[in-house]
């Protein structure tokens, strides 16, 4: 496929389709409504602008998740949206009526965003470790350690789950995943 058709409608069509879900990893990153919006703007405005940069043979969504996250990057060296402002806005991650979703949210809020994206990619979007790797510019090791990082905060802060044993075992290997890989 050429360059040409790739940045023409089937682009502008395949992002339209990923909104919610980049929209989704926007908030994550950002922490905030205003800033998760000016992220997804730039960013989608970064992506139709590269279309003609898209990789043969890589998958749309993973590109674009790349494309997200370097943004964030860039607005965070550039202190447009600085790392350091804190918590997260938890309604940003709460599904509507839930009351486990709002607990969860809580403790996602208080996540670093490093820790809150790797845990999207991987148990939100489905992605591989070395695809959220690929995404966040990082190695599989980095993503499996930021996971089990955010697992622990989770069992920690979340008495309140019933598989709380499940995910104090899947902290447990993941940390032993990362020890060998390490």
């Amino acid at each position: 496929m050429t360059a040409t058709k790739r940045s023409g409608a089937s682009i502008r069509t395949k992002l339209i389709t990923l909104s919610p879900r980049l929209r989704r990893f926007s908030n994550i990153l950002s922490g905030d409504r205003e800033g998760a919006q000016a992220l997804m703007r730039d960013a989608c405005q970064k992506i139709l602008d590269g279309a003609s940069t898209f990789p043969e043979g890589m998958a749309f969504d993973l590109w674009a998740f790349g494309e997200l996250h370097s943004q964030w990057l860039e607005q965070l060296r550039s202190h447009i949206n600085p790392l350091s402002k804190g918590q997260a806005d938890p309604s940003l991650f709460e599904a509507q009526g839930d009351t486990h979703s709002t607990r969860i949210a809580d403790i996602l809020a208080k996540l670093p965003p490093q820790q809150r994206s790797a845990v999207l990619l991987v148990y939100g979007e489905g992605f591989s470790y070395d695809e959220a790797g690929r995404i966040l510019d990082t190695t599989s090791q980095n993503v499996i350690a930021r996971v089990s990082r955010a697992l622990a905060s989770f069992v920690e802060r979340a008495d309140w789950l019933e598989s709380a044993a499940a995910s104090r075992a899947e902290v447990e290997h993941l940390d032993q995943i990362n020890r060998q890989a390490g």
